[in-house]
C-alpha cells in the first residue's frame, strides 16, 4: 500500500515507563516488543546500563514502526528506518513518504509526535525539584547563555521558586522541540531563538497551550506552530510542527 496524502498524520503519544514496569504481563510484552525489531534496531538495546533507558529505546523504536505502519499499510518486516547525522530518524522504506515522525524520552515518559510534513519535533522535561542546593534565579543564571532577554525577564519574574522553575523548564522544552523539527540539532547560539508566550493562556497541568510563537535573530517564525501540555504534574512537553504545509493545502 501507498500513503494516504488526504489522511491527516498528526499524533501525539506518551508511554509511562514505571506504570509499564509494574504491568503483570511486563516481561511477556517486553520479549514481544524486542521480537518486533529488526537486529540493527535491536543491537543498542543491551548496552543501556539502565533498564528505564533500555525500554524507552525499545518503545520510541516501536512507536515509529507502528506509525509508519498505519500512515502507509506497509508490511511490518518491510520497514526501515535510518538516522541523519544528526540522529533524528526518518523512514526509508517505504520510499517517499511525506510526514514526519520523532520520539523523545526523559523522566519517567517515552513522547511521540508524527505530522503531515516532514519537519516535526518533540520533546518532554522532567520537572526535577533538586538543583544542587541552588536557588531557581542562581540556576537560571548559570544557564543564561542559552536564553534570550525576554526569556530571562520572564523566568526571573515569576513569583515563586516552583514558577520559576517550571518557565524554565518550559522554554528549554521549546528549544528542544524546534531543534529537532529543523534537524539541525542543539543551535550553537540558543540566544537567536526567542519564545513569546501569552501568559493568559495559563500553562499548568491540564492544558493545551497553542498560543506560543518564536523569533530568531528578532524576526517571527510563523511557519512554526508550538503546542504545549503536561503529561503529568511533573513532566512538560513540546511539540513543534511546520505550519507552512497547511498553508499550502489552504492555496489547493
Amino acid at each position: 500500500m501507498v500513503e494516504n496524502m488526504a489522511e491527516c498524520k498528526c499524533r501525539r503519544w506518551v508511554i509511562s515507563l514505571q506504570r509499564s514496569f509494574e504491568s503483570e504481563n511486563f516481561e511477556k510484552l517486553y520479549r514481544k516488543g524486542i521480537q518486533c525489531l529488526t537486529a540493527k534496531e535491536y543491537e543498542r538495546i543491551p548496552e543501556f546500563r539502565h533498564r528505564e533507558d533500555a525500554l524507552a529505546c525499545l518503545f520510541g523504536r516501536l512507536m515509529l514502526r507502528y506509525a509508519a505502519q498505519i500512515f502507509t499499510g506497509a508490511e511490518w518486516k518491510t520497514i526501515r528506518f535510518e538516522r541523519t547525522e544528526k540522529g533524528k530518524p526518518y523512514l526509508v522504506e517505504p520510499p517517499n513518504t511525506t510526514f514526519g515522525l520523532n520520539v523523545t524520552h526523559q523522566g519517567d515518559y517515552v513522547g511521540f509526535a508524527s505530522s503531515c510534513s516532514s519537519k516535526v519535533g518533540v520533546d518532554i522535561m522532567r520537572l526535577d525539584k533538586e538543583r544542587n542546593n541552588k536557588t531557581a534565579d542562581e540556576y537560571i543564571n548559570s544557564m543564561a547563555k542559552n536564553a534570550s532577554a525576554e526569556e530571562l525577564r520572564m523566568m526571573r519574574g515569576q513569583p515563586t521558586e516552583a514558577m520559576k522553575m517550571t518557565m524554565f523548564y518550559r522554554y528549554w522544552c521549546l528549544k528542544e522541540a524546534i531543534c529537532k523539527a529543523t534537524g539541525e540539532g542543539i543551535l550553537e547560539d540558543l540566544r537567536r531563538i526567542d519564545f513569546r508566550v501569552d501568559m493568559i493562556d495559563r500553562y499548568r497541568p491540564g492544558c493545551f497551550v497553542k498560543s506560543t510563537t518564536m523569533l530568531q535573530d528578532g524576526a517571527l517564525q510563523d511557519q512554526w506552530i508550538f503546542e504545549e501540555t503536561f503529561p503529568d504534574n511533573n513532566h512538560s512537553a513540546a511539540v513543534c510542527k511546520e505550519a507552512i504545509y497547511l498553508h499550502r493545502m489552504q492555496d489547493k
